[in-house]
């Protein structure tokens, strides 16, 4: 007799007589990986989430996206999103803007307070 590769399962030769309980063996095996699989419970550990089951790490990542979705809407909406300090250690928050169609794209900043 013959296993598969991954799941063990018992492949009778051609000139092997069929076991009943073999092939329920079999169906066991697989109601219990399909199960696995369907709850999300399933393991892998290469996953590079924290949450090694399939399910999780897809949950995992479409939180990721929205966050990050939410934290480009808010930069988008904030016309001077970014701070530098200057030499005389004042505080400048600064972005871009258009101002006209003749002028495109202009640099501004103010100091914080």
């Amino acid at each position: 007799m013959k296993y598969t590769e991954k799941l063990k399962l018992k492949k009778p030769d051609l000139t092997d007589y069929v076991n009943i309980s073999d092939l329920n063996e079999n169906m066991d095996t697989l109601d219990a990986a399909v199960n696995e699989l369907q709850d999300g419970s399933t393991s892998i550990s290469d996953l590079e989430t924290t949450d090694k089951t399939l399910a999780g790490a897809i949950n995992e990542i479409k939180n990721e996206v929205n966050n990050t979705n939410n934290e480009i809407v808010n930069h988008q909406a904030n016309l001077m999103p970014h701070q530098f300090t200057d030499t005389d250690n004042k505080i400048y928050r600064y972005g871009f803007k258009t101002n006209s169609a003749k002028d495109g794209l202009i640099f501004v900043y103010e100091e914080v307070l």
